[in-house]
């Protein structure tokens, strides 16, 4: 053992130097690059919670002030909410990416429509007027869930 451990010590001498500072510099510049991308993601991750949470305030989590026309309210929302997306997802795992699509699709076809698959139909009678109360709870609930569900793909960075 003695015998290869002063093998081991007359290479290092003899050796080149220039290997070893070419691997330390690799590592700095990995260990770097490593420190600014999580604070890139945790600014991204910040940003989407705040920008959701602000332009959509009396809307989630509890909805205090919800619009007469839902589409109107959310026409002015929308280009930054989608920048909020865009910037997140960047940091989106490859195998999550598609899911995290098609929930930011159907929360924007959602707001465009207003969350009115049918239309309005109603001339205002009683019985209208209570199908409009469930159908706007209704609206709420589903709201709710969309943003929830955009919401939960910033869980797996505040760990």
């Amino acid at each position: 053992m003695e015998k290869f451990i002063e093998q081991v010590s007359l290479y290092i001498q003899s050796a080149p130097i220039w290997p070893f500072t070419l691997l330390v510099l690799v590592l700095f510049v990995g260990v770097g690059v490593d420190l600014i991308n999580n604070r890139r993601r945790t600014g991204a991750v910040e940003y989407y919670d705040s920008v959701f949470h602000e332009e959509l305030v009396g809307l989630y989590p509890a909805v205090t002030r919800w619009p007469d026309d839902l589409a109107a309210y959310m026409q002015p929302r929308l280009p930054v909410l989608r920048d909020a997306f865009e910037v997140l997802r960047n940091f989106i795992p490859q195998n999550q990416l598609h899911e995290y699509n098609a929930t930011w699709n159907r929360f924007y076809q959602f707001a465009r429509s207003g969350g009115n698959e049918r239309g309005d139909l109603s001339e205002g009678t009683t019985q209208d007027i209570a199908t409009d109360q469930t159908d706007r709870n209704q609206q709420q609930q589903a709201f709710q869930q969309i943003i929830t569900d955009l919401l939960a793909y910033t869980d797996q960075f505040k760990k």
